[in-house]
């Protein structure tokens, strides 16, 4: 979708409105390699109509309105209050997108922004009743990195297989995982790994003759799958940093990524935008339906 000249060029003026972004701190949220994705897809598509499926603090609604002053703008989370900058001329809704009537809208100029951390097997009788084309999806991790289904997943035909870890220190989520695993049809399928310090869970394959069916009706509907490429190189031990060092995880060489934007000694940025580069990049991803 995107020659490098193209993205080395948006890049100087992303980076000009990001410095200005009211949230610095925005864990949890979009930071600069997500963002930037989606300011290059805001640009390229055009969309008259966006729905932005999962709000958080308020960020991404800010860099849409920066990109696409003109477009419609419907916000939704199921939680709005942890948002710190709203806006008047906004829509914000407090239920699953699923929930409301989209029948005006036209699905030729409407995009879909899901960052809500919803399975995306979830949304595709959704998508396809209501013909929507266009969407980003924010958390696009592979199998054995994300505990739901991801277009990724889907794309590349993997059956989800989800691992749990927990340590004996929390309790409340030993009990938690107790109760469920005596009450599980499938626990002589589960893999228990007894670390000293922690439980490692290994789920059965999540899949079925009807997700598979699914997933195959989608993927004869995709006329572009695109996955947007990290800025620097993807640095995999500081993405997932937390898992390796608190559940001794080791390297994944099955982790494929796009190749980078610029080389590390390329590009120059502040100390404070080089601490958000790689520690979020999930292979944000666009599709366009047919």
């Amino acid at each position: 979708m995107f020659n490098k000249s193209f993205l080395k060029k948006n890049l100087t003026h992303f980076l000009e409105i990001y410095k200005n972004r009211p949230i610095k701190n925005n864990q949890s949220g979009m930071k600069i390699d997500h963002c930037f994705a989606l300011f290059c897809l805001l640009k390229k598509i055009k969309p008259s109509h966006i729905i932005e499926s999962g709000v958080w603090k308020g960020q991404t609604t800010w860099l849409i309105k920066k990109v696409l002053k003109n477009s419609k703008i419907y916000s939704i989370d199921i939680d709005l209050s942890n948002r710190e900058v709203i806006y008047d001329d906004v829509n914000y809704l407090n239920k699953d997108i699923t929930k409301y009537n989209w029948k005006k809208l036209d699905k030729n100029k409407t995009l879909i922004i899901f960052d809500d951390h919803v399975c995306f097997s979830k949304r595709l009788n959704f998508l396809k009743n209501n013909k929507f084309k266009h969407i980003i999806f924010d958390d696009n991790l592979p199998n054995h990195h994300i505990s739901y289904y991801t277009p990724k997943m889907i794309y590349e035909k993997q059956d989800l297989i989800k691992k749990e870890f927990i340590k004996y220190s929390n309790i409340f989520r030993v009990i938690k995982f107790v109760i469920r695993y005596l009450k599980s049809e499938f626990k002589d399928n589960i893999k228990l790994n007894f670390n000293s310090k922690f439980i490692k869970i290994t789920y059965p394959k999540m899949t079925n003759k009807k997700l598979k069916r699914n997933f195959f009706l989608l993927r004869k509907k995709i006329k572009i799958y695109y996955e947007f490429p990290p800025i620097i190189k993807f640095n995999y031990k500081k993405r997932f940093e937390k898992i390796i060092n608190n559940f001794d995880e080791g390297i994944s060489n099955t982790y494929k990524v796009q190749k980078p934007i610029f080389n590390n000694n390329e590009i120059k940025l502040s100390k404070e935008l080089r601490k958000e580069l790689n520690v979020q990049y999930s292979n944000i991803c666009y599709i366009k339906l047919n």
